[in-house]
């Protein structure tokens, strides 16, 4: 009977220990939620607006008056940047069919 009840305690405790561990894995994945999301590129964008139009000026400014030809630039970093949001957008819709054919399978 002893060894019964030890056993007994024991899956107990264990039932409580899984259920703390998941909690902790929701509290540990909300934080990493919030972490990423806050340290997005959109959302640092958003935050300091401000100085980095401030710094987009000055740069055009200081470019303009040394007669920097920006087209020498202007086109790969538009080439670049339109590719990037290409490929990011190729991986969200891949996500997003991958879960929608799980999800029907």
């Amino acid at each position: 009977m002893n060894d019964s009840e030890n056993l007994h305690r024991l899956e107990s405790d264990l039932e409580d220990e899984k259920r703390d561990l998941r909690k902790d894995i929701e509290s540990i994945t909300g934080k990493a939620r919030e972490t990423r999301a806050a340290l997005s590129p959109t959302s640092l964008v958003r935050e300091r607006i401000f100085l980095l139009s401030g710094l987009a000026l000055a740069l055009g400014l200081a470019l303009g008056f040394r007669g920097f030809a920006i087209e020498d630039v202007g086109k790969p970093v538009a080439r670049t940047v339109l590719s990037s949001i290409g490929k990011q957008s190729r991986k969200a819709r891949g996500r997003r069919n991958f879960w929608v054919r799980h999800e029907n399978g």
